[in-house]
């Protein structure tokens, strides 16, 4: 048997109370049910331990993530929790990523305050080769709100898919960036948009 740090076991014993508590769901009020999903978010975004591949890697514990959105698809805070959880468990544990998943990033890709949030995840799905106009989407997602968020997610994916810009936003791209280096408060910020916008032209 490996011997478990001691940090690491406390983060372990904690993720399983959390997932128990959400495993019953439907005898938690929404309020409770909130706040367990709030403390389960945070934990897949702790620093990456072989220790959690199987409490992250659990198909049947995202079907019930999956299940609470459904139940709760118009409340936006819990939503962008359940993106959160979901998007990073595949991102960092490798949950084996379904087409339900997919489904339920795509829904809420456009909404208001949590569309910026499904695109720090969408873009990087495997479904995601058969999305169609993407990008359009891209170009959007900069517009969404938050704003703060809807740029950092655009300025990730410019990172990702920057080499296969389509000639037609190739001057929308470049113009984003110029107009970064300009607002920005700072030299290393202003040349570090500035080399963005003669990479994108």
């Amino acid at each position: 048997m490996r011997n478990i740090p001691y940090k690491i076991q406390k983060n372990i014993d904690h993720i399983e109370v959390l997932k128990k508590q959400i495993s019953q769901w439907r005898k938690l009020s929404i309020e409770d049910l909130f706040q367990s999903v709030k403390e389960f978010e945070k934990t897949p975004r702790l620093e990456v331990s072989i220790y959690y591949n199987d409490l992250f890697n659990d198909v049947k514990f995202s079907e019930i993530l999956l299940d609470i959105y459904k139940s709760n698809a118009d409340h936006a805070k819990m939503a962008i929790l359940l993106i959160s959880a979901i998007g990073n468990m595949i991102q960092r544990y490798n949950l084996p990523e379904s087409q339900d998943m997919y489904d339920f990033m795509v829904e809420n890709a456009y909404k208001k305050n949590v569309g910026p949030y499904v695109a720090i995840f969408l873009p990087r799905l495997k479904h995601f080769k058969n999305y169609s106009k993407k990008w359009q989407y891209f170009m959007n997602v900069k517009e969404l709100s938050p704003k703060k968020v809807a740029e950092s997610s655009f300025e990730a994916i410019m990172a990702l898919y920057g080499n296969q810009i389509p000639e037609e936003n190739k001057e929308e791209v470049v113009r984003y960036f110029n107009k970064k280096s300009e607002k920005s408060n700072n030299v290393y910020g202003r040349q570090h948009y500035l080399d963005l916008a003669n990479k994108f032209k």
